[in-house]
C-alpha cells in the first residue's frame, strides 16, 4: 500500500510553490499525496517567519498533525525552520527541521530516519551561492507560478527574509525559458515570475542578464500570452523595464511595494526609496498600461510611527489612488534592528490603524472595481461550475459571468455590468 504525505504553505505565493515542490519530490517516489487535513504518514508544515503569528499558526498545525497521526513523521521546512531550527526541534512532536538546503532530497532524509528519531539539517545559509530547485508542480489549470530567484540582501530593518533565505541567487536563464516552453507545449498561457526579490533577478550573475532582459525571451515563446510579475519595487522599475512593461504580452497589473508613504518612516525601514520616486514611477506605469492595477504592501504600526505619520501614510496611498492594499502589522523579528527600536507602538494603536487602513482600502478597490463597469475585458477562465464561470481579467480582477460553453483556460471577452463585493460581474462577448 502506498505512503500518503500531506503538506501545508504558509506565507507568501513562492512558499506556495515550494511546498507544491515538496509534494512533487514524493509523488515522484511513489508516494499518495492527500489533503492536510486526512490521516498522512508524513505531514509537512512548510513555514512562514514573517511575523510572530505565522510562527505561532506553523505550531499550532505541527501539534495538530501529530494529534492527527501519532505515528507520523513530522517535517518542517520554510523560513521558520531555517531561522529557528533549535525552538521548533525543542517541540517533541517534530522529527525533521528541514532547512533552505537540500529541500530536494527531503524524501531520502525522511526515510532515512530511525525509529524515533528527530534530525536537524539546517546549514549556514550564508553561504549559499547557488539557486536550488524543486520539481515544478502547480495545482492550477491556468496560471504557471515560475521562481526565477532566492535571497535578499536589502536588510530592511524589520524583515527577517535575508535572515532566512541568504543572498541573491539568480536561477540561470535557460533553466527558466526551459520550463516555460513546457509549460507552455502543457497548455499553460499565462506565467507569473517570482521569487524572494524578484526585481533583484541577475543581481548575482556577472554578464548584463536582468528581469528586463529575461522577460523578453519570454515574451518570444509560443504559447504565452500572458506574463505577471511577484512584488517590485519602486527603484527597479528601470526604463529598461518599463520598455518591456509594454509588450502586449506583459499584463497591466504590477504590485509595487510602498510600507509606508511617509519618507521618514520609510528611512527607518530602510527602504531603498522616497514617496516621491514611488508616484513618479506610478505616474509612468499608468501613462504605458490602460487601466493597469497597482496594488502594494502598507505597514501600520512601524516603531516610531506617529498618528501624524500615519495619516501621512493614508494620504499618500489616496493621492497615488492604489487600487488595492496588503496591510500588515507591524511585528518583531528577532534578529532585525527595528526589534531593537525603543519607541515600539503599542498594540492597540496597531490595531487601530490597521482598521483605518482597512477602510480606505475597501474604499480604493470598489473605486477601481466601478471605473470597470461597462468596459469589456479579456478574462482567462479558471473554472465554470454549471454554467457560471469566473477568471481574472488581464489587471487582475475577478470576474464572474454567465456561460455554459466556454472551457476551463480560454480566454473570453466579457463585458463587465456590475460590481459584487470584491469580484465583477460581465456577459460574455460573442
Amino acid at each position: 500500500m502506498k505512503k500518503k504525505v500531506a503538506m501545508i504553505a504558509l506565507g507568501c505565493r513562492v512558499n506556495q510553490s515550494e511546498g507544491e515542490g515538496l509534494l512533487a519530490c514524493f509523488s515522484s517516489d511513489g508516494y499518495e499525496i492527500v489533503n492536510f487535513q486526512e490521516k498522512a504518514d508524513v505531514y509537512i508544515i512548510h513555514t512562514c517567519t514573517v511575523t510572530s503569528k505565522a510562527d505561532s499558526k506553523s505550531r499550532q498545525l505541527i501539534r495538530k498533525a501529530k494529534k492527527d497521526n501519532q505515528d507520523a513523521i513530522i517535517v518542517v521546512t520554510g523560513c521558520y525552520a531555517q531561522t529557528a531550527p533549535g525552538d521548533l526541534l525543542g517541540m517533541s512532536e517534530v522529527n525533521l527541521v528541514l532547512g533552505m538546503k537540500d529541500r530536494n532530497q527531503v524524501v531520502s532524509l525522511v526515510e532515512g530516519l530511525e525509529l524515533g528519531e528527530r534530525k536537524s539539517v539546517v546549514s549556514n545559509v550564508f553561504k549559499e551561492r547557488d539557486f536550488e530547485g524543486l520539481p515544478f508542480v502547480s495545482t492550477e489549470k491556468t496560471r504557471a507560478f515560475i521562481k526565477i530567484e532566492e535571497g535578499c540582501e536589502s536588510f530592511c530593518t524589520y524583515c527577517i527574509i535575508p535572515i532566512a533565505r541568504g543572498p541573491i541567487r539568480s536561477r540561470k536563464e535557460k533553466d527558466i525559458i526551459n520550463e516555460i516552453m513546457k509549460l507552455s507545449q502543457m497548455g499553460y498561457q499565462e506565467v507569473v515570475l517570482t521569487g524572494i526579490h524578484t526585481g533583484a533577478y541577475g543581481k548575482d550573475f556577472n554578464n548584463k542578464a536582468t528581469l528586463a532582459t529575461l522577460v523578453n525571451k519570454i515574451i518570444e515563446i509560443k504559447g504565452i500570452k500572458r506574463i505577471r510579475f511577484g512584488s517590485l519595487d519602486p527603484n527597479e522599475v528601470s526604463d529598461e523595464f518599463l520598455a518591456v512593461f509594454a509588450s502586449a504580452k506583459v499584463m497591466p497589473h504590477l504590485h509595487l511595494s510602498l510600507q509606508s508613504g511617509d519618507d521618514t518612516i520609510l528611512k527607518l525601514m530602510k527602504r531603498p526609496y522616497e514617496k516621491d520616486l514611488y508616484e513618479k514611477v506610478a505616474l509612468k506605469i499608468r501613462v504605458i498600461k490602460k487601466d493597469v492595477s497597482l496594488t502594494t504592501d502598507i505597514m501600520v504600526g512601524f516603531p516610531y510611527e506617529t498618528e501624524l505619520e500615519h495619516r501621512n501614510s493614508m494620504d499618500f496611498i489616496s493621492k497615488i489612488g492604489l487600487d488595492n492594499l496588503h496591510i500588515f502589522k507591524y511585528s518583531k523579528r528577532k534578529g532585525t534592528k527595528a526589534a531593537a527600536f525603543p519607541e515600539q507602538v503599542d498594540e492597540v494603536v496597531k490595531n487601530k490603524r490597521a482598521s483605518e487602513m482597512k477602510v480606505l482600502k475597501d474604499r480604493l478597490h470598489g473605486m477601481f472595481l466601478k471605473k470597470m463597469v461597462g468596459k469589456t475585458l479579456l478574462v482567462l477562465v479558471e473554472e465554470n461550475n454549471d454554467g457560471l464561470a469566473t477568471g481574472y481579467s488581464e489587471n487582475y480582477l475577478r470576474v464572474k459571468f454567465s456561460s455554459k460553453q466556454c472551457k476551463v483556460n480560454k480566454i473570453i471577452p466579457v463585458k463587465i455590468i456590475n460590481v459584487n463585493g470584491n469580484y465583477l460581474v460581465g456577459t460574455e462577448e460573442v
